[in-house]
């Protein structure tokens, strides 16, 4: 069964759901703070705090306030998205019911994921609760799929639903981190952390009005070019981030190496260090994703007309010129990082600064998805069949 197309929802909604982007934003930001204290392992059981839902003195001392509240901030947002797939979906009782289900599923696989991190004496018993949680998380996923090809949802209710199990697997990362003291796994945090951002601005897209109308729109070859430098434009954000995040988490006490430009007083350093690799990587990897959107906004200057009702970024050039001066802010506040020292405010906001980057380079491919050539919206009069 094919899927409905989705219509606008309520301005309440739309407003809700963008109270959960701007949620999120914190919540990231505060895991930032935290990685930059070292305070991700203040604590070490989960989910909660020293046996407790609030640890003795965690507002005293800055170290356990970050790492407490971004606890508490990470359950605030699970249950917004809760209530956000619950007001996209429940329409009935019998769906109602269905998400009580769905509730008390996740809530089994999240409480075995529990157990296994804090079984700490009996190797064998823990592998058999981790094969058991791994075993009962493919429920709630072929869940999703089924619902997703099956049924009869649109696309708020498919990617609500999505959001929802991607906050709950967002958690279980989080929580290994820490019963496994596994910086791979606080890698892995954060990392999808961001691509669950990336489907809280997407639910915002698809809830609004202008989702029908908001692509952009240019010549034939310029909504060519637009997809594919938006594709890949996504994917170096990511890898960026990636080997940002390694750094972070791998190499906590100082920054590897302090030339601002070079590396080891090299364009190319020895790689025999795996934390100079990544600094390497890193620096590499913001500068050729500065030329690629340097080429993008030459690239695209020409053919583009605005999408209607669309903001000044509605053309895919002024849209990139947007990103290409987050760029140059970003490249800016990382030399700060490097020439302070990981200065903790500097670095948050580098942190931050490349969260609002990625979300404008994907709304930028999602934009580009839905364009329109201008030839075929010439050749059809809005309203023809």
């Amino acid at each position: 069964m094919i899927a409905p197309q989705s219509q606008p929802r309520s301005l309440s909604f739309q407003w809700f759901a963008r109270l959960v982007v701007f949620v999120a934003v914190l919540l990231v930001w505060w895991g930032a703070a935290t990685t930059t204290k070292q305070a991700g392992m203040v604590f070490a059981d989960w989910p909660l705090s020293l046996g407790t839902v609030n640890p003795p003195g965690w507002l005293e001392h800055m170290v356990p306030f970050l790492e407490h509240s971004h606890r508490l901030l990470a359950k605030l947002v699970g249950i917004l998205v809760l209530a956000l797939f619950a007001w996209a979906y429940v329409r009935t009782r019998q769906r109602a019911l269905e998400v009580v289900g769905l509730v008390l599923l996740l809530a089994v696989v999240l409480g075995v994921f529990i157990a296994a991190g804090s079984e700490r004496f009996d190797p064998v018993l823990k592998r058999r609760l981790l094969l058991t949680a791994l075993g009962l998380s493919v429920l709630p996923i072929a869940w999703l799929a089924w619902s997703w090809r099956s049924r009869s949802w649109d696309l708020v209710q498919k990617l609500t639903a999505l959001a929802l199990l991607m906050v709950t697997t967002q958690a279980i990362f989080g929580g290994l981190r820490v019963t496994e003291i596994s910086n791979a796994f606080a890698v892995v945090h954060g990392c999808f952390a961001q691509c669950f951002f990336c489907v809280l601005i997407l639910i915002v897209m698809v809830s609004g009005e202008r989702w029908q109308t908001g692509g952009f729109r240019g010549s034939p070859a310029l909504m060519r070019r637009s997809r594919l430098a938006g594709g890949t434009l996504v994917v170096i954000v990511l890898m960026q981030l990636i080997f940002g995040a390694s750094m972070r988490h791998f190499h906590r006490h100082a920054l590897p190496d302090d030339d601002l430009l070079l590396t080891q007083g090299q364009w190319i350093p020895s790689f025999e260090d795996p934390m100079i690799a990544l600094l390497f990587l890193h620096k590499f990897t913001a500068f050729a994703l500065l030329l690629f959107v340097l080429g993008m906004f030459l690239r695209l200057a020409g053919g583009a007309v605005a999408a209607p009702a669309l903001s000044r970024l509605a053309t895919p050039r002024r849209h990139v010129g947007a990103i290409l001066g987050l760029i140059g802010i970003q490249i800016t506040l990382g030399l700060t990082v490097i020439g302070t020292n990981k200065s903790f405010w500097v670095t948050n906001v580098h942190v931050l600064n490349g969260l609002l980057i990625l979300a404008l380079a994907f709304v930028f491919a999602v934009r580009a998805i839905r364009g329109k050539s201008t030839e075929v919206a010439l050749a059809k009069p809005e309203g023809s069949v």
